[in-house]
């Protein structure tokens, strides 16, 4: 039944004051099961298995260690068990949340309500969805969205007004959204139109005991990759698509080549299956800088390689996070050179961690490479810096503790 007018002014005054709907009270209960949302199919790799491990660990922690009481779910299970977590654990369900098939909305229902599962952790779950209400109905209390990416564009006026409207009457939906950065955050707040006490940042972790300088190793990346000894290796791990910028470093060669005449580099690009480096190669065709220039490949052994690399590079020009691979750079103590992106641009502290340059300007960018290659000395110290700071604030440890205490917090209000 449409709710009376009287009742959807009030919802809106409500938003005009706080950004937010009114606070419903409720008995605060202890956690009796949890299950965590995956929105990707099992193995997808990358840092979603990082953090899949992460989310076990702090279900763990929030349920006493009992894993009758933790349950994961994925779109599909087509590639088989989840490797990223314990061999012995078997509470793995197939459970696709952008569904709008009411049969498998009954499903996870009856699911939720015979694993009595009263809490939710969902990754990159939006506002509202068709599966949000059978969740609720069978029992969820909380239901908390981890953000990996940024949610919204930045928004004003009736158009933000109109977003924070339809997040109140969104009942179903999640009752806090954790971020990965700050920026990620203010577009939920000032583009989706979520209410701030209702986000939160917890910044990705690395282990630091995985990833650290090792001098003794430095020629395995040379050795390996077969790379001249003399060429300082400037290195970029993750995704081919688009948006990661990998044209943008395939121009920054070009540019350090043919214009700078710079021969004492190499660019290793790590991440292309499946002939996905051919656009790319193209590029580099008739030009010197194709000999310094390596895809290296989908990888299990980049701690090892970045033990012997000079510097990490991100030149993503569309949205992007705070990335794991930017953490595991700096921990090996290199600096990093990375787009000015909102939420990428809070991996490095510029001119003290690496450096910021304009999205989508190679030869920007090529110039931060050459002003390395120029200073050994400040390379040096703004790798010592880059681990320094991970250590202080981003190691796994202090990611672990920050998502329990989180969810703890929302779980008690």
């Amino acid at each position: 039944m449409p709710q009376p007018l009287c009742c959807r002014l009030a919802w809106v005054s409500c938003v005009l004051r706080h950004g937010t709907s009114p606070v419903i009270e409720r008995e605060r209960k202890p956690m009796k099961a949890i299950l965590v949302m995956i929105h990707c199919p099992s193995n997808t790799g990358y840092a979603i298995a990082t953090l899949e491990a992460a989310f076990f660990k702090m279900a763990e922690a929030l349920v006493g260690n009992d894993h009758s009481k933790i349950h994961f779910s994925y779109s599909d299970l087509n590639a088989g068990a989840p490797k990223s977590l314990p061999e012995s654990f078997t509470n793995v369900i197939a459970f696709d949340p952008a569904s709008t098939q009411p049969e498998d909305g009954e499903r996870i229902k009856g699911y939720i309500q015979a694993n009595q599962i009263d809490v939710v952790f969902g990754f990159d779950q939006p506002v509202r969805r068709p599966m949000y209400p059978y969740l609720r109905a069978g029992g969820v209390r909380k239901f908390i969205s981890y953000w990996g990416a940024p949610m919204s564009s930045l928004n004003t006026g009736l158009k933000l007004l109109a977003k924070r409207v339809e997040v109140c009457l969104s009942r179903s939906g999640p009752d806090h959204y954790i971020f990965e950065s700050k920026g990620m955050q203010q577009t939920a707040v000032y583009g989706r139109g979520i209410a701030a006490h209702n986000t939160s940042v917890t910044y990705i972790g690395i282990d630091p005991d995985q990833y650290f300088p090792e001098p003794a190793k430095k020629d395995y990346v040379y050795d390996t990759i077969q790379i001249p000894r003399d060429r300082k290796v400037f290195i970029f791990t993750g995704h081919m698509e688009e948006r990661k910028g990998v044209r943008i470093l395939i121009e920054a060669a070009k540019y350090l080549i043919e214009h700078q005449h710079r021969r004492d580099f190499h660019l290793l690009i790590l991440g292309n299956i499946n002939g996905q480096e051919a656009r790319f190669l193209q590029m580099l065709e008739g030009s010197e800088a194709a000999q310094h220039v390596t895809f290296g490949g989908y990888r299990n052994d980049i701690k090892y390689l970045l033990k012997g690399c000079y510097a990490g590079l991100i030149a993503s020009i569309g949205w992007d996070s705070f990335t794991c691979s930017s953490l595991e750079m700096a921990a090996s103590g290199m600096p990093l050179i990375v787009s000015d992106l909102i939420g990428l641009n809070e991996t490095v502290e510029n001119g003290v961690t690496g450096f910021l340059f304009p999205t989508g300007d190679a030869q920007a960018l090529a110039g931060k490479m050459e002003h390395l290659l120029q200073n050994q000395s400040l390379r040096n110290q703004l790798g010592e810096a880059a681990r320094d700071r991970v250590l202080k604030k981003f190691t796994t440890a202090i990611q672990l503790a920050n998502l329990i205490e989180t969810v703890r917090t929302v779980d008690q209000q």
